[in-house]
């Protein structure tokens, strides 16, 4: 089954914008923020603090001044057997007390931590969002930087709008695989069919059925108690009512089924109350019918139950889909009822964040459609962009700067544009102070020039000089040629990278095939006459002197022979 096969919920993504590729540059959020500023903090209240704690002078307490007191010897009493103190005992220093190490605490005596739900044996896979993914390919293509294929995996884990999640449910011990059912309106996945039939009709009962209530006549008798379920809240009647038993077995098995029958009777209260008493009989006072709303031709039903069993006979491929294999967006995945569902989903996700190997392989066949290749740089981390790397076989053909351009980035590996240029292209020197040209009066053989009209004017517009590019210029644009065309690589963060030349090729020691043999005959008959060629005619290039010398005799400046 390709991906194309699989029942896909309709997604409607939050975000039509491209995916910001800003947020490659992967730093947490602590060290962008600016966080609380003590620059104009002068410490004149550090004082007033510790002064606050300290105690004023004069101020003892209670139990300075019992230090303080002389005491008296207790005197003895009568009867008592404890003697007298040991420091009355021995007329040296008092003993010292062995310190006995504290009672441990004992392991059973400590609560036990809360279990996670556990998980389930499915795989979770993620997958970039179409749109999103889409916009963010065009964004690269109009650059000639390398993104690392992990980074735009991260960037698509980042937020639940930018990737889709994709269920895969393993076969049983059999080898027979297992569906999961697709809830497609509300987008839930389940494992059980029941479950998700449950949650269709729980969620989506207004599309699906429709109460008809009808006015009937309500209960006689004498009801001074009534019944009520204590986790639903609905009145159940009084047990001398002739359907208390019927309604009983049906309230359990449409809203507390996963109960158990005897622990469900359990939680019944009585209310010995006379409005409790009047409400049901109220709610007693009507009939309740059932309409299926997906019929072309409406039909009434008695009970809930039978409207649900038409439903699930006749319409539940309208609202839930099986497959072994599921998809759905990922604000919903992050939405489930299912609590094993959602924890194998977050482990999933965690496991992803520090490693997304099996995001990048959903990624790999995409951006190889769209034109992008794989490479890896000389630690081995794989990066993509849409110009192919290329090795020289040799720089010796190419032209100084462009050699040292090379040479520098290979010895300086992640080196960016500001050092290369500062490598390249030294600092000017100050210019010398040179003095002010002293004007001289005009000779009068130019006042006589002016007079005569021969020079120039000095007002004529004065013809464009053609601007020289700066030495900063000439080599960016040599690194633009060699990042263009594929010899120097530039990274997301603007390090550059220029390729080792292409290893020699080995020669081949094979000796070349030697023709057949052929008879000196079959070679004769075989081979035509040979053609001499006959050598270059010298004549007409003897014949180019007179020619010269008559063209010579044209020249007025040639003296002529007398």
């Amino acid at each position: 089954m390709t991906d194309s096969d699989l029942p896909v919920a309709n997604t409607t993504p939050a975000e039509d914008e491209a995916l910001p590729l800003e947020e490659l540059e992967l730093t947490p959020q602590w060290v962008k923020s600016s966080g609380k500023s003590y620059a104009d903090h002068s410490g004149a209240d550090r004082g007033a603090r510790r002064s606050e704690g300290r105690r004023p002078e004069g101020d003892s307490r209670r139990g300075n001044d019992r230090d303080q007191r002389p005491r008296s010897p207790r005197p003895p009493e009568s009867g008592d057997r404890r003697g007298p103190r040991p420091e009355q005992r021995h007329s040296g220093p008092a003993p010292q007390r062995r310190s006995e190490p504290a009672p441990q605490r004992r392991d059973t005596e400590r609560r036990p931590a809360p279990s996670a739900p556990p998980t389930l044996p499915i795989e979770v896979t993620f997958q970039p969002e179409e749109k999103g993914f889409a916009a963010m390919i065009e964004a690269m293509k109009h650059n000639q930087r390398a993104y690392t294929l992990f980074d735009i995996a991260k960037l698509v884990l980042n937020k639940p709008e930018r990737h889709l999640v994709k269920f895969t449910r393993q076969p049983a011990a059999d080898g027979t695989p297992e569906p999961l059912f697709l809830v497609t309106p509300g987008e839930n996945v389940f494992l059980r069919q029941d479950e998700a039939v449950r949650f269709a009709l729980r969620q989506h009962a207004g599309m699906i059925l429709k109460e008809k209530k009808t006015p009937i006549d309500p209960p006689k008798g004498n009801f001074t108690f009534v019944n009520r379920c204590g986790l639903t809240g609905i009145w159940l009647g009084p047990p001398n009512y002739h359907e208390y038993q019927s309604r009983l077995v049906r309230h359990h098995q449409s809203r507390l089924r996963h109960m158990h029958f005897e622990e469900f009777k359990s939680r019944i209260q009585t209310v010995k109350d006379p409005e409790a008493v009047q409400a049901w009989v109220d709610s007693m006072s009507f009939k309740t019918e059932y309409e299926c709303l997906l019929d072309p031709e409406p039909k009434t039903f008695a009970t809930r139950d039978e409207v649900e069993n038409h439903f699930v006979e006749n319409h539940l491929a309208k609202f839930v889909t099986s497959a072994p294999e599921v998809r759905i967006g990922g604000v919903a995945s992050r939405q489930l009822q299912n609590p094993a569902l959602l924890e194998t989903i977050r482990l999933a996700w965690e496991q992803e964040r520090k490693f997304p190997l099996k995001t990048a392989n959903e990624m790999r066949g995409r951006l190889r459609h769209e034109g992008f290749h794989f490479f890896k740089d000389p630690k081995g981390i794989t990066f993509i962009s849409r110009i192919k790397p290329q090795k020289f076989e040799s720089i010796a053909h190419l032209s100084e700067q462009i050699q040292k351009i090379i040479l520098f980035l290979r010895e300086h590996f992640g080196s960016k544009r500001k050092r290369l240029i500062e490598h390249m292209v030294p600092p000017p020197a100050a210019p010398a102070e040179t003095p002010a040209p002293t004007q001289t009066p005009a000779p009068e053989g130019d006042t006589v020039a002016i007079a005569s009209g021969l020079t120039t004017d000095t007002n004529a517009p004065a013809a464009p000089a053609s601007i020289m590019p700066s030495a900063e210029d000439r080599v960016l644009a040599d690194l633009h040629w060699l990042i263009q065309d594929g010899y120097v690589v530039e990274f997301s963060d603007g390090r550059l990278w220029a390729l080792a030349d292409k290893p020699p090729q080995p020669v081949s020691t094979k000796k070349p095939k030697t023709p057949a043999t052929e008879t000196p005959g079959e070679n004769a008959a075989a081979s035509p006459e040979p053609t001499t060629e006959s050598p270059l005619e010298t004549a007409p290039v003897a014949e180019a002197a007179p020619a010269a010398a008559e063209d010579g005799d044209l020249n007025p400046k040639t003296p002529v022979a007398s």
